[in-house]
C-alpha cells in the first residue's frame, strides 16, 4: 500500500481503489489509542461519508498489538476525576459515544482488520463497525471491570446485541479473555485466517466490497441494523419499503454482469 500516505500522530492514512486504509501505527505503546488517533479515525468517517470516491473504511494495525486499548494516562490528563458526573456524562457523549455512533451509523461498510490482542476501546469499536476480519492469533477482552469500572463505550451496551449476555458477561463481567476461534463461534468475528494468508484475505473482501454497488450496501446497513429491532412483521415491511426503489430501478446491467461473471448461480443454473 504505497500511494498517498499520510502520518498523523500515531496513525497512518491512506487511499487506495476506493477504501480508505487507517494503520494504528504506534507499537512502542501497543497501539494505545489518543485522542489524535481517534481524531484521524473521526475524520476518515466524515470523508467516507461525504465522498462519493470512497467506498470502505479499513481499520488495521502493523504491530503485534492491534491495540491494547485507550491511552490511561492522557485520559486522566485530559479528563480528571474531579468532573462533575453531569459534566462527565456530556464528555463521555462528545468524545466516545458519538465518535463510535458515526462509525456505527455511516452508510458505507467499516472493516476491522485484527491481528494480536485487542482490548478495551478496541474491542469496543469493532462492536460499531459492520466487519471484524481476524488473524487466528487475535485476542479479545475488556479489562475495565479489573479496573473498578465496566465497558461503558459499546462494550456492554453493543457487544451484548453481537453475541449474546452469555459471552458478554465473560467478557464485560468476569473479564475473561477470548481467542479468535471462540470469537468466531459467538459471533463476534465473522472470518478468520491464519496470519500468513491474513493480510491478502482481508484486502480480497475489501475490494470484493468497494465494487458492490453504493445504494444497495448503504441501504442492506440502514435495513439490518433497523430491523434487529423490531418484530417479525416490522421487519418485513422494512424490507418492503427500502427495496422497492432499488428492485423498480434499472437494475439489468448489474444482472447482466454478474451473469457473465458467474456470480448469480442456483445448482449449476444460472438465475434468470
Amino acid at each position: 500500500m504505497t500511494d498517498d500516505i499520510l502520518r498523523e500522530a500515531d496513525i497512518l492514512r491512506e487511499e487506495r481503489d476506493g477504501v480508505i486504509v487507517l494503520t494504528l501505527n504506534r507499537p512502542a505503546k501497543r497501539n494505545a489509542m489518543t485522542i489524535a488517533m481517534r481524531q484521524v479515525i473521526f475524520d476518515a468517517i466524515d470523508d467516507l461519508r461525504d465522498r462519493e470516491d470512497l467506498r470502505v473504511l479499513l481499520l488495521r494495525s502493523n504491530s503485534a498489538f492491534f491495540t491494547a486499548g485507550i491511552d490511561i494516562v492522557e485520559h486522566a490528563e485530559h479528563f480528571p476525576n474531579t468532573r462533575s458526573m453531569q459534566t462527565f456524562r456530556r464528555d463521555y457523549r462528545r468524545n466516545i459515544h458519538r465518535f463510535f455512533d458515526e462509525m456505527e451509523m455511516v452508510e458505507k461498510p467499516v472493516v476491522m482488520a485484527i491481528g494480536g490482542p485487542c482490548l478495551g476501546i478496541g474491542l469496543e469499536m469493532a462492536g460499531a463497525v459492520d466487519f471484524r476480519l481476524a488473524s487466528s492469533d487475535a485476542r479479545f477482552g475488556l479489562p475495565e471491570v479489573d479496573l473498578g469500572m465496566i465497558a461503558g463505550s459499546g462494550g456492554t451496551s453493543r457487544i451484548v446485541r453481537l453475541c449474546g449476555v452469555g459471552w458478554a458477561k465473560w467478557l464485560g463481567m468476569a473479564g475473561e479473555p477470548m481467542d479468535a476461534e471462540t470469537a468466531l463461534k459467538a459471533g463476534l468475528v465473522q472470518a478468520v485466517w491464519e496470519p500468513e494468508e491474513f493480510e491478502d484475505q482481508v484486502w480480497a473482501f475489501c475490494q470484493r466490497l468497494a465494487g458492490k454497488d453504493a445504494d444497495a450496501v448503504g441501504v442492506a446497513k440502514l435495513a439490518i441494523d433497523l430491523c434487529k429491532d423490531l418484530d417479525r412483521q416490522g421487519g418485513r415491511t422494512v424490507e418492503r419499503i427500502a427495496n422497492t426503489p432499488l428492485a423498480l430501478r434499472d437494475n439489468s446491467s448489474r444482472i447482466a454482469n454478474k451473469l457473465k461473471t458467474g456470480r448469480l448461480k442456483s445448482g449449476g443454473k444460472d438465475k434468470t
